[in-house]
């Protein structure tokens, strides 16, 4: 059984990013999962940096130990690159690293 999973927060609904982020804190915290990888793509980058709420909660997964990493093309592209850095967000490019976790046994799921 796999019991690793990436979830790309994708979406530009904040309603889809609170509920995501807190799926990922709970599984951490109530270990449904081995371990869960948090990638943020595109829309909710911008989504996030902006609202307060979210920012709490991925700093309270960032808090379990566990990072968030934000896709540094999109970032830059809509100019929240040191916003979300200042968060504690790692901004890296993803493409790559997204690659590796399916390589590495990690399920995609996509918010």
């Amino acid at each position: 059984m796999n019991d690793r999973v990436c979830i790309i927060l994708a979406s530009r609904d904040r309603d889809v990013l609170k509920w995501g982020l807190r799926y990922a804190w709970k599984s951490t915290t109530e270990k449904y999962l081995e371990d869960i990888k948090v990638i943020i793509f595109g829309p909710s980058e911008k989504v996030i940096a902006q609202d307060k709420e979210l920012q709490e909660s991925a700093k309270r997964f960032m808090d379990l130990g566990k990072d968030i990493i934000a896709c540094k093309a999109c970032s830059d592209e809509e100019g929240v690159s040191d916003k979300l850095a200042e968060l504690g967000i790692k901004v890296e490019y993803v493409g790559s690293i997204i690659g590796q976790a399916i390589k590495e046994g990690y399920v995609p799921m996509v918010w």
